[in-house]
């Protein structure tokens, strides 16, 4: 194992598969800019280690038991603002990629990326730059361009609901403003889930933004 050289960049792993895990530890070991400080199966046992840890960068998995790795990586900011974060997923669905662009992480790569290419991501990550795939681009690029604009598949009605919505307003208050019914604002959002193809509010956000919806 690497030794901890002050000028090494901590890195913390957080990810649920046992394999992967153990060799994310080993493949770090073996660089020397990185010093790994600590691996953890979810969020909530990540955010125990994460004082004593101290990491510069976090290399972490979207599907984790519990908090999934955005809502981990939002919790350690909150610790540790200046954290840095790394996705490393096999995730591939356009809403899920979409949540992790407007999340604010540094970088996502595939599982299946070549070590070279995630030690290029985690370089560029340490370094203060962004680092998303080719695969990631690619899918987000080819959604976009196919993707109906929300003026098109939704009401005007449902638009200004939408607006509402995004901005994080409960539908009593969506109600109020518009001066709507509580039960006539849960059939627009209802409305909302179905067009875009969402299933609860975060989808729905990333459904909106990827069709182009400011």
């Amino acid at each position: 194992m690497n030794s901890m050289q002050p000028f090494a960049n901590r890195v913390m792993i957080v990810e649920d598969q046992g394999l992967v895990r153990a060799f994310f530890e080993r493949w770090l070991a073996d660089l020397p800019r990185f010093s790994p400080v600590g691996a953890a199966r979810t969020g909530e046992e990540a955010l125990t280690l994460l004082e004593r840890a101290r990491p510069d960068v976090v290399m972490v998995d979207l599907q984790l038991p519990g908090m999934d790795g955005l809502e981990f990586v939002s919790a350690a900011r909150q610790v540790r603002p200046q954290l840095r974060a790394l996705v490393v997923s096999s995730l591939t669905d356009p809403l899920a990629l979409t949540r992790v662009r407007e999340s604010g992480v540094e970088g996502y790569v595939e599982k299946d990326a070549t070590p070279e290419l995630l030690a290029e991501a985690l370089n560029a990550v340490a370094d203060g730059r962004r680092y998303f795939s080719h695969k990631f681009e690619d899918t987000l690029g080819r959604e976009a361009a196919k993707a109906e604009a929300v003026g098109k598949i939704l009401s005007r009605r449902e638009q200004q609901v939408l607006e509402l919505v995004l901005g994080r307003k409960s539908n009593r208050d969506v109600a109020d403003v518009m001066g709507l019914s509580v039960r006539t604002v849960e059939f627009h959002r209802a409305n909302l889930m179905a067009k875009l193809g969402a299933t609860n509010l975060d989808e729905l956000v990333a459904a909106a933004r990827l069709r182009g919806w400011k």
